[in-house]
């Protein structure tokens, strides 16, 4: 049987598919092989390492919106007319390349491996614009995409308000009342006919295109319409030949490009691919792996990635360094079988270029090939026994095996005679140890035990398993062998006790029951110094927890003694500017209270009172280092610091040593020495608060424009009377208009009637993108007669 078939590397495949997001990231997920060039391997999970810090870190991914456009490029080479899904799904697909190529455009040095693949992607430009030419932002196709195109939907809908209109009178008519049904227009054979009671046949013009149920209505197109009718006719099938000429030309441009379309699509998937892989590591907690330059396995508490992370018990596994064979012992449901497909897993997933769940610093080689059998796989059809099977595996593996390969056998020798059994165990692990393979074994036989015990290169290692509890830990322990603990699970599982004492004395006759003395005695005293060790490990922990915590309350502390200054600097700072503030009024009013003869007088006032201000003490705080400026050297319209009022200012005049400044719109005059430089980022914003950018005439307009639109705009549509065709025209382009407007509700009159029109009209609002919700009004609005609908 395949291995990667027996270790469920197929499982593997399908969880990193569903996390794959386009249909051929997928595809190679599901075709995924392990390979066994080491550059292949290391770039693949270089590759995968980039993607999930990409994951981790980018706020927008590159990955999103490509379509499968493979089938689209071979029906274009075969110049089948694309439809206008396919269309439109390929000019999706370019964008989401051209978007991707930006993002590792931008970001190469974050993600060199990933930007190679999309560094030189083919440009679709024509392409692009071209599509942009015909479709609108959401792939309907623009009246606008050819001028013939544009010529006849115009003829269509002046025609069909011809039509309306001539159906609006004959409807209005009050000498036809009596004839219809119902006052509606409906549409048969794509044409617009009234619903006339059968009874009045003969005495309502017009050709018959349908028949109700009942016999009771008959739909007549009114003879007055037949040639409006016609020429919409011919207008329609004009257009749609006209739509299918479009759709054969942009097929032939895809034709053109779709060798580069093809390749861009391959590159893009490739890096869609990685990103699937990283996120199935992220999922799993998975880590890279490193790729030894030996044989040396050392996986870090391994998981299982098929068992959810809640249950499975993390194992340590090491191999290829003192031993290239590990022999597993213990209790059966211990995990012995886990252990096997973990190790054969893991490499599995590693040589794939996949991050394995373990903790960093997992070593694993490159296995040439990995050889398993796990399991029962006895085949009926072949007539062969568990054993027969088993052995008919290990026989295959025998005549393929080489030295840089893994082996992974699990109850080797069961099935058989237990003495015969544990021979041939021996015997063959004895062969895969002169081959030089790399080996790991499940056995309960004693003898190999012992054989492990006495052969260089083979070690044993056991699954515990709790004598108290009387269940297995699932841990796997290498170094010791261990017990099978047949009789105790026997017990646990519920056999009489009377059974299980007398199986106990029997065993203990045949002598074989020392061995597992000492193994249960080695194992008690491991696992005590398993508990020891964890102890000192959890006070270690709780040490280092503490001594964390203090240093962080510690710097918590210091931010905040350093809060609380800074906050007390800048308020005696504030302080400091109103008092001088208030001082220059002062000085300001006593200059004009002094006469000319008092000069001396109010000039020793005036020094007073600023000496007084400088002197104001201001708790010092962490202030950046300024720079004094030399007044020689600034300039009418600088900005610069004033050190005594802590504050920007722009130079308004230079007289002598004395420097006049504005700052905030108040005049002070301050000292040379007062000067500090201001950065090139505080002149730079204050010079732009002084001075903001003023708008362009082109910004005016728009404003202007958006004014006019949501003055203009209406928030209510009637469209009673009309088709459902009609009004779904005239409901689209109110709806565009209120968006456009910014208006947050409008109100759409259709009344009651038969409810047709309702219907037709919440069908098209469900459409459409900027709809928040919509719903019948209330009744004080006009109930089930309209509706209001709220914009997004």
């Amino acid at each position: 049987m395949n291995s990667e078939q027996v270790l469920d590397f197929q499982h593997i495949r399908q969880k990193l598919a569903d996390v794959c997001s386009s249909a051929i990231a997928k595809e190679y997920a599901l075709n995924l092989q392990p390979m066994h060039n080491r550059q292949k391997i290391e770039d693949a999970l270089d590759e995968t390492v980039e993607a999930m810090r990409s994951l981790e870190q980018e706020v927008e991914q590159p990955i999103s919106g490509t379509k499968d456009i493979r089938t689209t490029c071979s029906k274009s080479r075969k110049e089948i007319i694309l439809t206008r899904e396919e269309l439109w799904d390929l000019h999706t697909t370019i964008l989401a390349y051209n978007r991707m190529h930006r993002f590792f455009k931008e970001k190469y040095l974050l993600y060199p491996l990933l930007s190679l693949w999309v560094q030189d992607l083919p440009s679709h430009d024509k392409l692009t614009k071209r599509f942009e030419r015909t479709f609108d932002a959401y792939g309907v196709l623009l009246d606008s995409a050819t001028p013939k195109l544009q010529q006849l939907r115009m003829t269509m809908s002046r025609t069909k308000n011809a039509i309306k209109n001539d159906l609006q009178r004959i409807l209005q008519d009050k000498d036809n009342q009596k004839y219809f049904q119902e006052a509606i227009v409906t549409m048969r054979n794509n044409r617009y006919v009234i619903p006339v009671k059968q009874e009045y046949r003969g005495a309502f013009p017009g050709l018959i295109h349908d028949r109700s149920a009942t016999g009771a209505t008959l739909y007549i197109e009114p003879m007055r319409l037949v040639d409006l009718n016609n020429e919409l006719q011919e207008a329609t099938l004009a257009e749609e030949q006209e739509v299918l000429r479009i759709y054969k030309e942009l097929t032939e441009l895809v034709r053109a490009h779709a060798d580069t379309l093809l390749d861009a699509c391959k590159r893009v998937s490739h890096v869609e691919f990685v990103y699937g892989k990283a996120e199935l590591a992220i999922r799993m907690k998975a880590v890279r792996a490193t790729i030894s330059q030996g044989r040396e396995v050392n996986l870090l508490q391994a998981r299982h990635p098929m068992l959810a992370p809640n249950v499975v018990v993390p194992t340590t596994i090491t191999l290829g360094t003192k031993y290239r064979i590990l022999l597993i012992t213990g209790s059966n449901t211990g995990g012995k079988t886990v252990s096997l497909k973990t190790l054969g897993l893991l490499a599995l997933m590693n040589q794939s270029g996949l991050c394995i769940p373990a903790d960093s610093g997992s070593t694993l080689p490159i296995f040439h090939h990995i050889y398993a059998d796990i399991g029962d796989e006895q085949s009926i059809e072949a007539s062969l026994s568990t054993f027969s099977a088993h052995m008919s595996q290990v026989i295959r593996i025998l005549k393929k095996v080489g030295p840089n390969d893994l082996v992974l056998l699990d109850e080797l020798g069961s099935g058989t005679d237990p003495e015969e059994g544990s021979a041939l165990g021996i015997a063959i692990i004895e062969y895969f140890r002169k081959k030089g393979a790399l080996m790991m074994v499940s056995t309960h036989y004693n003898e190999l035990k012992t054989y492990a015990y006495q052969t260089e290169g083979v070690e044993n290692g056991h699954v515990e398993f709790d004598e108290r509890t009387l269940r297995p830990t699932y841990r796997l322990h290498i170094g010791v062998a261990g017990s099978s603990h047949a009789l105790s699970i026997a017990a646990r599982l519920g056999l009489p006790q009377e059974v299980v004492d007398l199986a106990r004395k029997q065993w203990e006759l045949n002598g074989r029951s020392a061995m597992e003395d000492m193994l249960r005695d080695l194992n008690q005293e491991l696992r005590k110094t398993q508990e020891r060790e964890r102890a000192l490990k959890k006070e270690q922990e709780e040490v280092r927890r503490m001594r964390t915590q203090v240093m962080r309350d510690k710097k918590a502390l210091q931010d905040k003694k350093k809060v609380i200054l800074e906050k007390a600097r800048e308020e005696a700072q504030n302080m400091k500017r109103s008092i001088r503030i208030e001082s220059e009024q002062i000085i300001k009013e006593l200059k004009g209270s002094f006469n000319e003869t008092d000069k001396q007088k109010r000039q020793d006032a005036i020094s007073k009172a600023r000496k007084g201000v400088s002197n104001v003490a201001v708790p010092t705080g962490v202030i950046e280092k300024r720079d004094r400026l030399d007044v020689t050297k600034v300039q009418v319209g600088d900005v610069v610091f004033l050190d005594n009022l802590q504050s920007l200012g722009t130079i308004l005049a230079i007289q002598g040593k004395r420097i006049q400044v504005d700052m905030n719109g108040l005049t002070v005059t301050v000292k040379e020495k007062d000067l500090l430089a201001a950065t090139r980022e505080e002149a730079s914003a204050l010079l732009r608060k002084k001075n903001p950018a003023p708008m362009s005439n082109r910004q005016r307009k728009r404003s202007g424009m958006a004014v006019v639109r949501q003055q203009q705009a209406s928030t209510e549509l009637n469209i009673i009377g009309k088709t459902v065709d009609e009004a779904v025209i005239e409901v689209g382009r109110f709806i565009d208009q209120a968006i456009l407007a910014g208006l947050n509700s409008v109100r759409i009159i259709h009344g009651k009637g038969t409810g047709a029109l309702r219907a037709g009209v919440h069908e098209y609002l469900r459409t459409l993108p900027g709809i928040g919700n919509y719903d019948v009004a209330s009744l004080d609005e006009g109930g089930a007669g309209a509706t209001t609908v709220l914009l997004k």
